[in-house]
């Protein structure tokens, strides 16, 4: 994951942060947000109108995301080993910033994070307050991700809370810029930012409106652009086989910058191989997110 380091303020001290805190003392991480590609498949029924973001200057909304990623893998005939990440759910303070016809900036402030595994639920102790922005456009397409832990998190809170956020951002849908109706199906295609150059593939299915909310079923598929990728200093690797796919469904309200209920959840299953040795890896992969809205 490509990340760079800029020293940077943010927007306001949340409550939770020490008063003895500077926020402009903070470290932020930029990070770059594929851009989405939306085509309409299916209309829908009449009456057709364009679903976009209302989001008014200064409101905030209440969410609570659950994120976990799960990986295990076996090296040739070794065991399986699990190298999955902990759940992690925050409760996420959403504010709309500045804005033009365009979209808004929205500031994303984590709340007290919680965790099963003993070791993260505890380093996140310090990490109360710890800021995302993002740069919303009115359709849903989120074009840069900006994290700003608190000074006090150690690299075990910051780690799990960028993965979580990361999640987070992927699971706002990009909305058509064409008018649709309830039934109607548009294609979202969206790189994955990860080892080897992935293209996700969403297709989201109009199932209810009433008024700003709206209720999406999803329909996940990810496949590699290529039949290899390159490890640096390590050399090439095959990919033999990949499936990774999914479903779930949210709702969102279009006042309200994130999904305000609903899950996702993806599976998949990936072989590689190094094609001088023959030597193979075997992965079994999972994504989940869950939204809930306090």
């Amino acid at each position: 994951m490509c990340a760079a380091l800029v020293a940077t303020g943010c927007s306001q001290t949340s409550a939770d942060q020490s008063a003895d805190e500077d926020p402009n003392d903070r470290i932020a991480v930029t990070l770059p947000v594929p851009a989405a590609n939306v085509v309409v498949l299916n209309p829908g029924a009449e009456p057709r109108t364009q679903l976009e973001y209302n989001l008014e200057f200064s409101s905030t909304s209440e969410h609570t995301v659950t994120a976990r990623s799960t990986i295990s893998q076996v090296l040739g005939d070794d065991p399986e080993q699990d190298f999955s990440r902990p759940e992690v759910t925050m409760p996420i303070s959403a504010r709309v910033g500045g804005g033009n016809a365009a979209g808004n900036n929205v500031t994303l402030t984590v709340g007290d994070a919680t965790s099963p595994d003993n070791l993260v639920n505890e380093s996140f102790g310090d990490a109360a307050g710890s800021e995302a922005t993002i740069r919303m456009d009115r359709n849903g397409s989120v074009q840069e991700l900006t994290l700003s832990p608190t000074e006090e998190s150690d690299d075990i809170a910051r780690e799990s809370l960028e993965h979580a956020i990361f999640q987070t951002v992927y699971g706002v849908v990009a909305l058509p810029s064409e008018p649709v109706g309830v039934g109607a199906q548009w294609l979202v295609e969206q790189p994955i930012v990860s080892a080897t150059e992935i293209l996700q593939s969403t297709t989201v299915t109009l199932r209810e409106r009433n008024g700003d909310v709206i209720v999406l079923d999803i329909s996940v598929e990810q496949k590699p652009t290529l039949d290899f990728f390159d490890i640096p200093g390590a050399g090439r690797v095959l990919i033999d086989s990949f499936d990774s796919r999914g479903s779930g469904s949210i709702t969102v309200d279009l006042t309200k910058p994130l999904p305000t209920d609903g899950n996702v959840d993806v599976r998949g299953e990936q072989q590689y191989s190094d094609p001088d040795s023959g030597f193979r890896v075997r992965q079994r992969t999972g994504m989940s997110l869950a939204w809930t809205t306090d």
